[in-house]
């Protein structure tokens, strides 16, 4: 079983404070008798001002750090299938950072969501997975590939007439393979057997009729 992906703090503490402190060791030995203990004490007070100073300049840094599921259904296939599965939507993710248009972010947004609901699903009753065996294997990653083409056009700026034709159609149909990821997690829950056909069309006509291999 598996949780969906989340998020934790991680805290990073400045070295530069320390180092500071280390400087300010070395002055006062210079400028004070250590030997004595005026001096140790008017040191160790120096040291103690200026790493609070230095903690107040160089502060503590935040960081989100994402957790990754770790799936342990007890049938190895399904395990091995499940995490590729959530490596592919681990790169929708970061895709959708490369992708100007809201519409298709917005799409993507929900691909991610749908996506991470059907692997928890799947984690937790493996005996569904016969059912999204399609999902998993084809339609998934066939989506990451579209959206993967689609970025590098976006960055590369170019607009021939085919990569633009490719654009548009992906722009047109994002809805769409937004929609079959939900249709296809919603399948899971109602206990019926998944029909996206008709969605699967728009994606081979995608791939196989204009390809984007000519990024």
């Amino acid at each position: 079983m598996a949780e969906m992906h989340r998020t934790v703090e991680k805290r990073i503490k400045s070295a530069m404070p320390l180092w500071i402190t280390a400087a300010l060791v070395i002055i006062c030995g210079l400028i004070f008798p250590l030997y004595r203990i005026w001096g140790i004490l008017v040191s160790a007070a120096v040291c103690l001002i200026g790493y609070l100073i230095a903690k107040g300049i160089f502060k503590d840094k935040v960081v989100q750090l994402e957790i990754a599921p770790e799936y342990k259904t007890g049938v190895p296939e399904l395990d091995k299938s499940l995490s590729e599965a959530d490596a592919h939507i681990v790169a929708l993710r970061k895709l959708n950072e490369r992708i100007p248009d809201e519409n298709v972010t917005a799409a993507i947004d929900r691909m991610v969501k749908a996506g991470d609901g059907i692997l928890a699903e799947l984690s937790k009753n493996p005996t569904k997975a016969r059912s999204m065996r399609r999902f998993l294997t084809y339609y998934l990653p066939t989506s990451v590939k579209l959206m993967e083409g689609y970025a590098m056009q976006q960055e590369a700026g170019y607009q021939g007439e085919n990569l633009k034709e490719i654009k548009e159609r992906i722009e047109t149909n994002a809805e769409t393979i937004a929609r079959s990821f939900e249709t296809s997690l919603d399948s899971l829950y109602a206990g019926e057997a998944i029909d996206i056909s008709s969605d699967i069309a728009v994606l081979d006509s995608m791939v196989n009729g204009k390809s984007i291999k000519n990024q």
